[in-house]
């Protein structure tokens, strides 16, 4: 999927998202498919680096879909600043074609200076803890669903620059451990790993969805109550603060920034 056109003679940030999976009707034809609402959502983190005047005020996005389900990926990983990986109703530990050229795929994504930055949205983080050797799998505890609270570490309040992150959640796979080579920056009580980053500030990963509302989480929940996937307790509780303030255009703003830093030796 292509973008408008990019500004002339202006940074622009370029992303490329590996859309691992599609949205529901109702999110699609209100929202968009995924390469809609990372735009969106990256456009808002934009223009709270604008704010902050952590980049110049001509600064631009450009984001491109592929659909690596279609084995479809970029052609020139120089070429991007970042490679994102969206989420997917699909299993990460599934052993499917497409999904196994992914996980090679992420494996081979050079690591060094010119390279894109690597972040992994809620499956995207699971295929990046399968492609590092992590165990993913299903949660014994079900369902982790709508607006939740993670606690930071240490790492990560130095690097999501908060105590906590709010953010939407539809996940019951789990990256089961923290692979090596990266550091747990995020955990709640249902769930251990909701976001790592590799020593070398290379990799980032998020389990919840930064992309997702209030307003498209309730869709999410409403299309799956109605098919019988959650329960009707589930439902009810999630709906019953799905939509309390998120942090999505913080997080969002931390990702571009992230993906503008060099190596920086494991500081951010």
């Amino acid at each position: 999927m292509m973008v408008a056109p990019i500004t002339q003679n202006a940074k622009t940030i370029r992303v490329a998202l590996l859309v691992c999976g599609t949205t529901i009707a109702p999110v699609a034809e209100n929202f968009g498919l995924y390469p809609a609402l990372f735009r969106t959502l990256l456009l808002q983190g934009l223009d709270e680096l604008k704010k902050l005047k952590t980049v110049a005020q001509d600064t631009d996005l450009y984001l491109e879909g592929f659909d690596v389900r279609e084995d479809v990926y970029p052609e020139e990983l120089n070429d991007w600043d970042a490679i994102f990986i969206s989420g997917s109703a699909s299993n990460a530990y599934d052993d499917i074609p497409w999904i196994n050229k992914l996980v090679q795929y992420v494996k081979d994504i050079p690591r060094g200076k010119g390279a894109p930055k690597v972040v992994g949205i809620c499956f995207g983080h699971q295929i990046i803890g399968r492609a590092y050797d992590a165990r993913v799998g299903k949660n014994t505890r079900g369902w982790e669903l709508g607006w939740t609270s993670t606690d930071l570490t240490e790492i990560g309040q130095k690097f999501w620059r908060d105590t906590v992150m709010r953010i939407q959640e539809l996940h019951q796979d789990i990256v089961h451990d923290v692979p090596e080579g990266f550091t747990l920056m995020a955990s709640t009580s249902h769930t251990t790993n909701q976001s790592m980053i590799s020593n070398d500030s290379t990799i980032v990963s998020v389990q919840g969805h930064p992309e997702f509302t209030g307003t498209i989480m309730k869709e999410f929940i409403k299309a799956r109550t109605a098919n019988g996937t959650f329960s009707k307790e589930l439902s009810e509780a999630s709906m019953a603060v799905v939509d309390n303030p998120v942090d999505n255009v913080k997080v969002a703003a931390r990702l571009l920034e992230f993906a503008l830093t060099g190596l920086d030796g494991g500081t951010f």
